[in-house]
């Protein structure tokens, strides 16, 4: 019965019946015969979570991935998730107090340990205690928590200290380890590229930072860090912010690929482009986790025939690769409060 009723939650997910989902995984967790059939049903109820939004959810995300990885430690799918959601809420908090059952207790007091030594840690790195900070975070890894979900942040932490200190060889070791239990964990790709750069490695420290900044167009440090490398290698610069885009296959390369794509269809003649432009600018480096690009519609009238843009400016949202809203004005309070909404709902 519970594989039957995970079966159909599986469905109603794909068919993005989120609710339906969620009961039927809740149902399949209460009904299962043993701690796997357990942790399969709440990995999946977090994954539910995860569709709907983790602007909304992330933290009942966190809370049903703990409970699964709490069901059955050695479950992978449940531990490497709750990695990657601990990471995104960037604390292990909203677990811990989540974990109230009896049969939870052991998970729990592992990861109230490693979010003690982690909270211990951090007061210390305010401080300027890099080498407590240090100590704490190596402490908490070495009793029991190297190996427990959330290990992740510690390993980061530390990679911090080690490169405060000068140690770039460990803080690049530590950035390893952190991206080994979670390769999506952008602060530790950033520990990562400034060790190698400070190590000297721009081709290396190179690679990371232009991972990064496809992810992070708007992040104007990210950018000055990776010029740096750029211009030991004598490479091209790159901007922070917008980016304009004349070819088609970059258009849609963006914009059905990247998380959350704006754009902006301009016209050098349009004076209601000119008064919003600035705003439209400002905004991709308030937002850099979103990618804000112009479309000139002359230059790139492909583009513009695609989109059927017929009176400018025109602004466009894409989200998860599909076409979300549009509307047409030189409004800059609609145009921020879209962005807002949108940058929001994804949690990013």
């Amino acid at each position: 019965m519970t594989t039957d009723l995970r079966a159909r939650g599986n469905d109603a997910l794909k068919n993005s019946d989120f609710k339906s989902a969620l009961d039927l995984y809740e149902q399949a967790a209460e009904c299962a015969s043993t701690p796997l059939d357990v942790a399969k049903a709440r990995a999946n109820a977090a994954a539910a979570l995860m569709a709907i939004g983790l602007g909304q959810h992330l933290n009942d995300a966190v809370v049903a991935c703990a409970r699964a990885w709490a069901a059955c430690e050695s479950y992978e799918r449940a531990k490497t998730r709750l990695e990657s959601l601990f990471v995104r809420a960037g604390t292990l908090d909203g677990a811990v107090e989540g974990l109230r059952d009896s049969s939870e207790a052991l998970a729990k007091g592992k990861l109230e340990r490693l979010a003690a030594a982690r909270a211990l840690g951090n007061d210390k790195f305010k401080a300027g205690d890099r080498e407590g900070a240090a100590e704490a975070y190596s402490e908490g890894l070495a009793n029991g928590g190297s190996d427990v979900p959330g290990a992740s942040l510690l390993f980061c932490n530390r990679a911090a200290c080690k490169s405060a200190s000068g140690k770039h060889e460990d803080a690049l070791a530590d950035a390893n380890e952190a991206l080994a239990r979670c390769e999506t964990y952008q602060k530790a790709s950033l520990r990562k590229a400034t060790a190698l750069a400070a190590l000297g490695k721009y081709a290396e420290a190179d690679v990371v930072f232009t991972r990064l900044w496809e992810d992070l167009p708007g992040d104007v440090s990210l950018v000055a860090s990776l010029n740096g490398c750029r211009a030991a290698l004598k490479k091209p610069q790159v901007q922070a912010g917008c980016r304009e885009v004349t070819e088609m296959a970059e258009y849609q390369r963006l914009t059905k690929t990247m998380k959350l794509v704006f754009v902006d269809f301009t016209a050098t003649w349009c004076g209601p482009c000119k008064m919003i432009g600035p705003v439209f600018t400002s905004l991709a480096t308030k937002y850099p986790a979103a990618h804000f690009i112009k479309v000139d519609v002359d230059a790139a009238q492909d583009i513009a025939g695609y989109e059927r843009v017929s009176s400018m400016p025109t602004f466009a949202v894409y989200c998860e690769g599909r076409k979300a809203e549009t509307f047409s004005g030189a409004d800059g309070n609609r145009l921020s409060q879209l962005v807002a909404k949108y940058y929001s709902s994804l949690g990013l």
